[in-house]
This record gives C-alpha cells, sequence and structure tokens, in this order.
C-alpha cells in the first residue's frame, strides 16, 4: 500500500504540515491494519462479490456457429458438426463423416446511459477466434450403428461492455458518502471523512460532501468463457440417439471501473474543511477512485443429451446440463485520489487478493425438428432456475449464506425462447436463414425492457455432398439495464444496450 501526501511549497503551510504528519504517525500502523480490514470488506460487499456476480458466470452464452446462431440456436436437434458437443451430444451421432468446424466473429457493444437528465453514448468491439472442433465418427461392430466422438474449443460468452456516464448531482448523496456510510476506510484514507464519537465510544464515521457534486464514470469489462470439450454420441437404436459431453470452461474477466466527483460550483470553497481540524484539507476539489477487478477462473459441467428422429421429417430431441463448478481467484485493485484547493493531495494505492467458488444452476433444453424439402423450421425453449445459482466456497459462511439468500429473493426462473428456418434454393448448395432468441430478465419483477431480444439472419454455401460449407450470419440484440453499482443511495444508471455480433463458419466433411 502507497500512502502518500504532495502539497504545495508555500511558507503559509510548511510549519502546519510538519505538525499534522507527526500526528499521523502516531495512528499510522492502526490505519494500515484497518485499511486492509476496510478494503476487504469494500471488495466483498461493495463493488464485487454480490449475487450479479453468480449471475455473471452462470448465464449461458450464445456464440457457437455460423449456421446454428443464424437459426437462433434452436440447433438442439439439428447439429452434426462440433457446436453439438455445447447444445445437444447426442445429435453428434447425426455425423457420417470426419469433421473440421471453425468460427471467427466480431462484437460490437454500444449502449447509451442516462443519469442525472443526461446521456452519454459508449462502445466496445472485440474480434476472437470462436471455435475450433472435430467431430469423428466410429463404425460400430455391427455396422448399424454410429459412434461419434468430438473434441474441441468453444468461445461462446464474452464480457465486452462498456458505460460511459455523467450528470450533476443537487442530491444529497455521493459515492463518498455511500462509502462514509459503510465505515469504509478509503474516504478516511483520502481526509474526506473523520470518525464519529461521543463519551469516548465510536459511532461511525461521517462526511461532509453529500451532494451538488458533478459525478461521472467510465467502465470497461472484457475477458469471456472458453469451453474445451470431449462429447461422445451413440446410436442406441435406429434413429434414437443418446449422447454426453464433458466441459472444461476456463476464462478471464477484466473490469476497469473509474469514478469521479468534482466540486463544480464551488459549493465547498475553501472556507469549508473535510477534516475540521486540518487546514490542508480546506476547499475539496475532487476525488478519483480507480476500481479495477481481475478474474482468472475455471470449472467444469456435463451435459447429456437425448435425440429422436423420424426419418428425415421429425426430429425431437432434448438436452441436460449439470451446474457449472466455478473456482474464481480475484485481484481486486483500489487507486483513490483527493484534491483539495490548497494544493494538498492525498493517495492510496492497494491490492485485495482473494478466492471464492460459483455454481451455477441446472439447464434443461427441449426441441424440434421438421423438415419439407426446401424447407426446415426448429423451435425450442430451455429451463433455468437462477434461485439455484449460488456461492459454495471463498467468503465468511455469515457473508456467503446472506449473498445465497439474497439470490433466493431477487431472482427467478425463467423460459428462454429460440427459433429459427433454413431455405435450400435447390440444385445450387445456396442456402438463407432467419431466427431469433427471447431471454427474460432472471430479476423478478423486471419489466420487459430488460428482456435479452435477438434477431438473426444468415447465408451459406456448401458444395456437392458438403465436403465444404461456409456460413455467416448476423446477430442484432438489444436490452435495457438499470445498474446501482456507482453507489447505493445515488440515482440510478438507466443503459439501452445494442450489440452487434457477426460470425462466419467454415466446416470441412473428409472421407
Amino acid at each position: 500500500m502507497i500512502y502518500s501526501y504532495f502539497y504545495p511549497t508555500c511558507n503559509l503551510l510548511k510549519s502546519q504540515i510538519a505538525a499534522i504528519m507527526a500526528k499521523q504517525k502516531l495512528f499510522f500502523s492502526f490505519f494500515v491494519t484497518l485499511f486492509l480490514f476496510s478494503s476487504v470488506s469494500f471488495s466483498q460487499s461493495y463493488l464485487t462479490q454480490n449475487y450479479s456476480n453468480a449471475f455473471r458466470l452462470s448465464e449461458s452464452g450464445i456464440i457457437t456457429d455460423a449456421r446454428a446462431l443464424s437459426m437462433g440456436n434452436a440447433h438442439t436437434v439439428l447439429s452434426d458438426v462440433y457446436s453439438a458437443t455445447l447444445l445437444n451430444p447426442a445429435t453428434l451421432g447425426l455425423a457420417k463423416k470426419f469433421t473440421i468446424s471453425t468460427s471467427v466473429g466480431l462484437n460490437l457493444y454500444r449502449n447509451e446511459a442516462f443519469f442525472l437528465n443526461d446521456s452519454t453514448e459508449s462502445d466496445k468491439t472485440e474480434t476472437i477466434l470462436n471455435q475450433f472442433g472435430l467431430v469423428m465418427p466410429l463404425v460400430s461392430d455391427t455396422a448399424d450403428n454410429n459412434i461419434v466422438i468430438s473434441l474441441g474449443y468453444n468461445h461462446s460468452k464474452d464480457f465486452n461492455r462498456s458505460l460511459k456516464f455523467s450528470g450533476f448531482n443537487t442530491g444529497s448523496n455521493s459515492l463518498v458518502s455511500d462509502l462514509t456510510s459503510l465505515n469504509n476506510n478509503i474516504p478516511r484514507q483520502l481526509l474526506l471523512s473523520y470518525p464519529d464519537s461521543a463519551n469516548g465510544e465510536y459511532l461511525g464515521d461521517e462526511t461532509i460532501l453529500n451532494g451538488n457534486l458533478e459525478q461521472s464514470g467510465f467502465i470497461l469489462n472484457e475477458g469471456g468463457i472458453n469451453h474445451w470439450s470431449f462429447g461422445i454420441a451413440y446410436e442406441f437404436a435406429h434413429n434414437i440417439f443418446f449422447g454426453a459431453s464433458i466441459n472444461y470452461n476456463v476464462g478471464a474477466y477484466l473490469s476497469d471501473r473509474q469514478y469521479s466527483e468534482k466540486d463544480a460550483n464551488n459549493f465547498y470553497p475553501d472556507s469549508v474543511r473535510t477534516i475540521g481540524s486540518d487546514p490542508l484539507t480546506a476547499g475539496f476539489n475532487s476525488f478519483q477512485l480507480n476500481d479495477i477487478v481481475d478474474w482468472a477462473f475455471n470449472g467444469y459441467d456435463i451435459r447429456f443429451g437425448v435425440l429422436y428422429k423420424f426419418f428425415n421429417f421429425i426430429s425431437i430431441g432434448g438436452s441436460v446440463k449439470t451446474p457449472t463448478h466455478f473456482t474464481v481467484e480475484e485481484k481486486h485493485f483500489f487507486n483513490g485520489k483527493s484534491e483539495f484547493q490548497t494544493g494538498f493531495t492525498s493517495e492510496i494505492d492497494t491490492v485485495v487478493d482473494s478466492k471464492f467458488s460459483v455454481a451455477s444452476p441446472y439447464e434443461f433444453t427441449a426441441g424440434a425438428m421438421v423438415n419439407l424439402w426446401i424447407i426446415t423450421g426448429s423451435a425450442e425453449v430451455s429451463f433455468i432456475d437462477y434461485t439455484q445459482m449460488k456461492f459454495t466456497d471463498g467468503l465468511d459462511l455469515p457473508k456467503r449464506t446472506e449473498i445465497n439468500r439474497n439470490i433466493t429473493e431477487i431472482y427467478t426462473q425463467i423460459f428462454n425462447l429460440r427459433g429459427g428456418a433454413e431455405f435450400r434454393l435447390p440444385f445450387t448448395g445456396l442456402s438463407a436463414r432467419a431466427g431469433f432468441m427471447y431471454y427474460p430478465s432472471p430479476i423478478a419483477d423486471d419489466p420487459m425492457e430488460f428482456d435479452k431480444k435477438f434477431l438473426t439472419a444468415g447465408l451459406g454455401i456448401r458444395s456437392g455432398e458438403g465436403a465444404m460449407e461456409f456460413n455467416v450470419t448476423y446477430v442484432l440484440g438489444w436490452w435495457d439495464i438499470q445498474s446501482e453499482e456507482y453507489g447505493k443511495s445515488i440515482p440510478a444508471v438507466y443503459q439501452e444496450v445494442r450489440s452487434d455480433n457477426i460470425l462466419a463458419s467454415l466446416t470441412l466433411r473428409l472421407d
């Protein structure tokens, strides 16, 4: 931890500085201990380790391959390429040739944020190799039933996010006052709050900074979840397939959050001190906090699937995904700074390491497909009970049970809907596709504006018997978010989000 003061060299302040610094040295070791304790508390209860982090890991990704995605990912009974490992491993049994699949994607995340009657736009892009997988049919001894295995990698979900907001808050609240209400030591170390006591008893921290500040934030998130998977499918009887896959999930998440509060209208002039006994704190200018969360995580899950195919006309099937058990190692960086009209500046800089575990809920999916010569239509539904996700390790038991109790009260059960259709132009190898995905908000009583909606469209071309197939798809998604991560007592940041994804896939089928 670095605890430093920068001050002007004016003669008026030189004598005061020596006295103040000497007084602070008496309590320095106490402050260090208290600061470290408060930083851990801060990182676990205010800006991290809460129910939203469990959902961040539990929410399923939508990125598979271009053909599946262009039909709204309604491929539970259709896919015969590597993506089946993650959708329904039973459909791997449809593969008749050694298959290589690869995909590359571009994501553009756009956000318009509304805060205190002001709006701010931001965006962030990402390009990534989404998939590389192999599917290998193995003929059984009877040669009547198909056995297929798969092996590969898929980047199904990204944390690509951007948020900017700013506005003048005429209310009686601020991030400093929020932190102070938690008796957090960050504003105290920055000389923005002070301990209050009566009859020698500590009552809590207080601050004079209670609003009338220019407030702003800039948040950039990146990272994603990658799956390394092995799958197997067996044709148990004619046109009846069973399958299973085991997935090792590994990824990273980086959130860089910068918050600022400034006295733009001189509401706290040099006649007002944040610490009454400290003349260096006269005339508050600004407070800045850079809060960086860095995750590295891994986990595992298993998916089981079944498929029944009635000739080439109708197929029905489903899958069950077991909870993913994630282990997260976190580094939480705090850098804070306060500035005053006297020229005095105070800074803090610390890192808190922690480790915790999260279990996602079960996921149940059922789907059907109808094929009418040159047109194929498919639809499916997934059921997820988000009240079942929970923190399983890494936090103090009272804190862990509190968060898990909040999860059961805040989240609910949802049905994700997906559908799509494919039109094949006869004798050309050309195809056109369209689809949709509708993912209700998992927060109980959220309005429909918070539900995630996606429209998909794509084109494909395949040669002869499908030895080479190229597909491209475009996905438009939109939803609203109401974020309270800037401060519990500060008006929420309302966001209108648009997500654009372009995905291109190449599939090779070899004899």
